[in-house]
């Protein structure tokens, strides 16, 4: 455990940082080179906790994979669908997009495994998921109240199912996708709303076959051959809103951020900032990449309130923390509807987030399908605050103490190690005192 002590003054951004790799897409760049036939190369690979938990696992799951941490690049020689049997249980930490989508790849495997998680994920069931992988034939045993441990044995002879989504979940779909690759019939995904996409752009690129209507998902079986493949992750658009926040709010700030991605679906904080009346640039887009990129240049600009809908709820689901801070510093009221979704699958981090923001001053009311921000909020520390375990939240602190001269301790700073080791460090580079 570790404490962070703010600085007794105000900071503006100047300069230039490059974000790390996107880690959404790297667990599932490692788990489709690793169940891919022959070899895969990754360029701009950050190896952060997360990401080093899911290396692990898939290198335990037979996949040779070899990180130069160096120069950011990563070789896997794939198993081509042959997982390797384990005699011991396979253990994933507090990694839920691992658990999510490791659930759906063992779904087609024969061999026996019992998956184990850390304190966080040994009390988040995962009945819902467990449902569906059943339906398509394979076998889940969990030992209490439908979480981890569990007992998993799949088949080589899953059929395809069609889900209507109840609940807007990218790491649901993503499971049923990585299951339905593998099976003898079609999947199909009846979408209630879009997600982030990255796994389906990911497993047509190593050479399945999934189609995507505005309404429907298709996993076409047959096609369950992937092949290794040399992809670049652009910049991680969740590490860079951290920064876009930052910059917007405080006085007298510009910063460019290099080679950020630009996926349409995980760039919900750029869509709000537009309507909140930011004004941010983007150069240099990418032409031909598998997965879209630009140069970000972010200059302060005083903000207003906006109503978020619910159809851009599941595009701003790592950034809510942020866009409430954002919300607290603007003119005017700031509404999010439709959080029902989000709010099952993250309510700890709402609440945990309502709770910290309050010890700054910060007062918002979050209930089970909307929040509600009031404008000009005055940052006035009450206490020390605590991360509560949560990267997001942690890196949004760091960003609120940037914009008050009264110091605070942040607790639990590194679980910033979960998706950005070098947070703090890159955050200093561009930090000048006013």
């Amino acid at each position: 455990m570790f404490d962070f002590n703010t600085q007794p003054r105000k900071f503006k951004f100047q300069g230039e940082v490059t974000v790390p790799g996107d880690k959404s897409i790297a667990h599932r760049a490692i788990m489709f080179g690793a169940l891919a036939g022959g070899v895969t190369q990754i360029s701009n690979f950050m190896y952060a906790d997360d990401l080093a938990v899911t290396v692990r696992a898939f290198k335990e799951l037979g996949a040779k994979i070899h990180t130069e941490i160096s120069n950011k690049d990563m070789i896997i020689k794939g198993v081509d669908h042959q997982l390797k049997p384990m005699d011991h249980p396979l253990q994933i930490d507090n990694v839920g997009t691992l658990r999510s989508l490791l659930f759906g790849v063992l779904a087609s495997s024969t061999n026996h495994y019992e998956v184990q998680g850390g304190k966080y994920l040994s009390q988040r069931p995962t009945d819902h998921l467990v449902s569906l992988l059943q339906e398509m034939g394979a076998s889940y045993q969990a030992t209490t109240e439908n979480a981890l441990p569990m007992e998993i044995t799949g088949s080589n002879d899953l059929e395809g199912i069609t889900y209507h989504q109840d609940i807007s979940n990218a790491q649901i779909k993503s499971s049923l996708i990585l299951a339905g690759i593998y099976a003898n019939s079609d999947t199909k995904l009846i979408r209630k709303l879009p997600t982030r996409n990255h796994t389906e752009v990911l497993a047509n690129y190593f050479g399945a076959d999934v189609t995507v209507d505005p309404e429907v998902i298709t996993v076409h079986a047959g096609h369950s051959h992937l092949q290794g493949q040399n992809l670049t992750i652009p910049g991680d658009f969740s590490s860079a809103a951290m920064y876009i926040a930052g910059a917007l709010l405080s006085e007298d700030s510009q910063i460019t951020l290099p080679r950020v991605g630009l996926n349409a679906t995980r760039i919900g904080l750029l869509n709000v900032a537009k309507q909140m009346g930011a004004n941010i640039c983007i150069d240099n887009r990418s032409t031909n990449s598998i997965e879209p990129f630009g140069d970000l240049v972010i200059k302060s600009q005083k903000l207003h309130g906006t109503t978020i809908s619910d159809k851009q709820v599941p595009f701003i689901i790592d950034e809510i923390p942020l866009i409430a801070l954002m919300a607290s510093q603007a003119d005017g009221q700031t509404v999010i509807d439709g959080i029902h979704d989000v709010y099952l699958q993250i309510n700890d981090r709402l609440i945990n987030m309502r709770t910290e923001l309050a010890k700054l001053g910060i007062i918002m009311q979050v209930h089970e399908d909307q929040i509600i921000i009031e404008g000009n909020q005055q940052i006035n520390v009450k206490d020390d605050v605590d991360s509560h375990n949560d990267h997001r939240i942690a890196m949004m602190l760091c960003i609120a103490s940037i914009l008050t001269d009264s110091p605070f301790k942040i607790k639990n700073i590194e679980a910033i190690d979960v998706s950005y080791p070098g947070f703090i460090a890159d955050l200093n580079k561009v930090l000048v005192t006013k």
